[in-house]
């Protein structure tokens, strides 16, 4: 007999081919000796039994089990679940700042990943496109770096302003929300590049004496905060303060990717917190900018994670948690103390057509890349995707790939992992989600596709933008 379940669990025992009428609602037993998110699911002679240490447990639990009654409605095989993640962390990711999502819409996202038993939403909230967050020191970073001045992204060509933020108490509204579900929000805060809408509202930041813009385009800017000049480090502070008042768990994201080094090569002040910390060069600066932030963090009881650039000065604290999405492998044997989120940018990042990444490729891709990854995480980035119907079709069915390998220690086949997700798709409302047919493009397809992807974003500001940062290297 063949079951399908998503993810699918460390260990189910079918223990009679006949089935069983199910009369009443679960008994839960309270298991002290069962791991947080543990559980075992029995069912025989007419009762489904659960039991688990607490509330997680018992959710997750309940999760199988709706799968189970969408299959067989009461009348259901009798067998023995016993059942564990793998990882520790089940993650997937918004960018809401390039294009702006709305409350319900976050809460939509959270349901479909608490069906699968993702446990934490990495919430992207600043970039080079717009602020997202209200601070309350700094009303400037909403009043002015929530809104672009005009969108070029691709296709997505217009003058109108296009802003957005949410309200501490939005903010508040969706932690609650997803907690409810057993998911931990994780605020991102990109420091020290992505910056932009930052820097457009507190010039006083920026290295030497200059107006920044909210870009309206996508790329990589050389615009990053001074790390040289001390008041700077004090307003960090303060904004992140604020922060961490809403989001009440451990980890903290301060971004660290793709912060290019001109300006600082550049900037007296740069310069001489280089010569008076002692470092070699830019990269042990960002290293020491990353190092204080930490510090600091670690003081209010948070654990920072950070995108594997940050790693580049070798100088970088052991006790950050390192998001690796495009590096090579050896990186991690050089420094082997970081805990390790794997968010691979050729297998899971989100917004790539399925032409570029197939659902098997996201599903076949090894994620254990270093001896202390301590989970998964599926990003999606959201430049050109403008709007939440575009968003979920990129997403689903390839975040349940992500999900079953972020739970299952020994997952099923691609071909069993596919049949089972074709099962229980009637469990969901897919109208939004990438039809089968376009999961695994053959050969020419993908390259007619991955052509078409990278056309469709060449316009005029991109390419004037893609000419200056080849000029500025």
């Amino acid at each position: 007999m063949d079951i399908s379940l998503l993810p699918f669990p460390s260990r189910l025992n079918i223990t009679s081919i006949n089935k069983t009428e199910i009369n009443g609602e679960p008994v839960k037993v309270i298991d002290k000796t069962l791991g947080r998110e543990e559980y075992e699911l029995s069912v025989c002679d007419g009762a489904v039994t659960v039991r688990a240490s607490g509330d997680e447990g018992f959710f997750y639990a309940e999760k199988t089990l709706d799968q189970l009654k969408y299959q067989y409605g009461n009348m259901m095989p009798e067998m023995l679940i016993e059942d564990k993640p793998k990882y520790e962390y089940r993650s997937f990711m918004i960018d809401c700042c390039r294009h702006f999502f709305s409350v319900d819409e976050i809460k939509k996202m959270i349901d479909l990943c608490a069906a699968f038993k993702f446990n934490k939403f990495h919430w992207h909230l600043s970039e080079d496109q717009g602020w997202r967050i209200q601070i309350d020191k700094y009303p400037q970073l909403t009043e002015i770096g929530s809104v672009r001045h005009g969108t070029s992204l691709g296709k997505e060509v217009n003058n109108a302003d296009y802003g957005g933020y949410y309200t501490k108490d939005e903010i508040r509204e969706v932690v609650a929300y997803a907690k409810s579900l057993y998911i931990d929000t994780i605020p991102e805060i990109d420091l020290p590049g992505h910056t932009s809408a930052l820097l457009a509202s507190l010039p006083e930041m920026v290295c030497g004496d200059k107006k920044v813009e909210v870009k309206k385009t996508a790329g990589v800017f050389k615009d990053i905060i001074c790390a040289g000049r001390e008041k700077n480090y004090e307003i960090i502070f303060d904004i992140l303060d604020e922060v961490c008042e809403l989001f009440p768990y451990e980890y903290f994201h301060i971004g660290g990717d793709e912060a290019p080094k001109k300006q600082w090569k550049e900037c007296p002040e740069c310069q001489a917190k280089i010569k008076a910390e002692g470092l070699a060069n830019e990269e042990e600066l960002q290293g020491y900018f990353v190092n204080r932030i930490s510090e600091y963090l670690r003081n209010k009881g948070k654990k920072v994670v950070s995108w594997n650039e940050s790693l580049n000065g070798g100088n970088l604290n052991g006790e950050a948690t390192i998001q690796f999405w495009l590096d090579g492998e050896k990186r991690y044997e050089k420094y082997p103390d970081h805990d390790i989120i794997v968010s691979d940018f050729f297998a899971y990042y989100m917004d790539y057509p399925y032409e570029m990444t197939p659902l098997k490729k996201t599903y076949c891709y090894d994620e254990k890349i270093a001896k202390k990854v301590i989970g998964v995480e599926a990003p999606v980035w959201t430049e050109y995707i403008p709007d939440f119907k575009r968003m979920t079709y990129l997403c689903f069915p390839r975040n349940i790939a992500v999900a079953q390998t972020g739970w299952c220690e020994n997952k099923p086949s691609y071909e069993k992992f596919e049949s089972d997700l074709c099962n229980l798709m009637g469990m969901f409302d897919t109208t939004d989600w990438a039809p089968k047919s376009d999961w695994n493009r053959n050969q020419l397809a993908q390259k007619i596709g991955t052509a078409k992807f990278f056309i469709d974003k060449l316009n005029k500001d991109f390419t004037k933008q893609l000419i200056g940062n080849m000029r500025d290297k």
